[in-house]
């Protein structure tokens, strides 16, 4: 192989689309020309299974110019964006006549843009990317899952909307001291217990007080910690008494905090808390609401990292039909070592079945999301 090219994965390459490059085998001689159009997945597939092989720095280019000049067909980029907005809005919550409406429904519209754009990525930039406050991603990440989940459900769109306005504010009640409390390992003291049970109501005073006059948007926020057999915060709702919306709000939280790096705090490995939330089916979760999540997202989310039955470790990229079955990039062999490029795997085959989630932390992650997820990926 040249020393100057690179081997490229399916990520790079797109059914209908013009090659960006001339493509060559692992020996330099020129399989296609820049400009060809290919026609099927199938034949990507074949095509990859041969070995192919780019210009290093027209490849490099190429994702330069997918982060910077198009953006827009990002899944990531948008949701960057959606932190940064939310970070620089925090420290103004005090200020008199705040605008926070509109400037919540600008973001809101950011996360929806990047949902439509690729679910499966941005399901995978909640695991991928978690560094920055806690406190602020938090509400990205929960504010990703109910989109997820409301489109899944044919939720209207105006509903929708609320939905991520909710998920976005609603632990305005103690943003300011939420990355702090993370750092507390021990027995919380009663007074930090008593305002964390108060801040949905606080949230709520904040949204009201800075003229947000969507009902159902308060009512969520104010809710969004009641429990489906009533023992939840702060009025002891039970069932139907909890608006659906609420309802989302509330598993896409529990699951976002469990999954999450925030201070001192465990990391639970993704499927060990969609394991937890089934368990919770009946009691403080409603059983059709547990099982459609666990249903939509997967019992491996994409992001996840998982060890396969041939010893690779990879990353789930795509979800399946079957919630177990996930499709799966191999980005580490067998004997530990970097593979060149992320390898496809089909996880329903015997080879190459997850045997278990693994803590990303431990193998070197995060990794770049490009090579895996493509354009779509473009700035991850």
């Amino acid at each position: 192989m040249p020393a100057n090219h690179q081997r490229i994965a399916e990520a790079h390459l797109t059914v209908g689309e013009p090659l960006p490059w001339d493509m060559h085998d692992e020996h330099g001689h020129l399989l296609l020309r820049k400009g060809y159009v290919l026609e099927s997945e199938g034949q990507i597939d074949r095509l990859i299974d041969t070995g192919l092989y780019v210009d290093r720095d027209e490849l490099a280019a190429t994702e330069k110019a997918a982060s910077e000049g198009e953006g827009a067909q990002s899944a990531v980029m948008p949701l960057l964006q959606a932190r940064e907005q939310l970070d620089a809005l925090a420290p103004q919550l005090k200020t008199p006549d705040l605008a926070l409406d509109s400037m919540i429904d600008a973001i809101a519209q950011v996360v929806q843009r990047a949902c439509d754009i690729n679910p499966d990525i941005a399901l995978a930039f909640i695991q991928q990317r978690q560094k920055g406050s806690y406190a602020v991603r938090h509400h990205v990440d929960s504010a990703i899952l109910a989109c997820i989940m409301a489109h899944s459900m044919k939720m209207p769109p105006q509903e929708t909307h609320s939905l991520l306005c909710a998920a976005l504010t609603m632990n305005l009640g103690m943003i300011e001291v939420q990355d702090k409390l993370n750092t507390i390992t021990g027995e919380l003291a009663p007074a930090v217990k008593t305002a964390i049970r108060a801040h949905p109501r606080k949230s709520m005073d904040i949204l009201m007080h800075a003229q947000v006059k969507d009902p159902l948007w308060l009512d969520i926020v104010a809710h969004h910690h009641e429990a489906d057999d009533g023992t939840g915060y702060p009025d002891g709702l039970r069932g139907e008494q909890i608006v659906l919306c609420a309802k989302l709000l509330n598993i896409t939280d529990r699951y976002c905090a469990r999954i999450s790096i925030r201070g001192e705090r465990p990391v639970a490995l993704p499927n060990a808390v969609l394991r937890d939330i089934l368990l919770e089916s009946g009691h403080a979760i409603a059983p059709d609401i547990a099982a459609h999540f666990i249903k939509i997202i997967g019992i491996y989310p994409p992001g996840t990292m998982v060890r396969l039955a041939n010893g690779e470790i990879g990353v789930v990229s795509k979800r399946a039909e079957n919630a177990a079955t996930p499709w799966v990039h191999a980005v580490i062999g067998p004997f530990g070592a970097d593979l060149e490029f992320p390898i496809r795997r089909k996880t329903s085959d015997a080879l190459y079945a997850i045997r278990e989630a693994v803590d990303p932390r431990k193998y070197r992650m995060p990794f770049r999301m490009f090579p895996v997820w493509g354009k779509e990926a473009a700035g991850g």
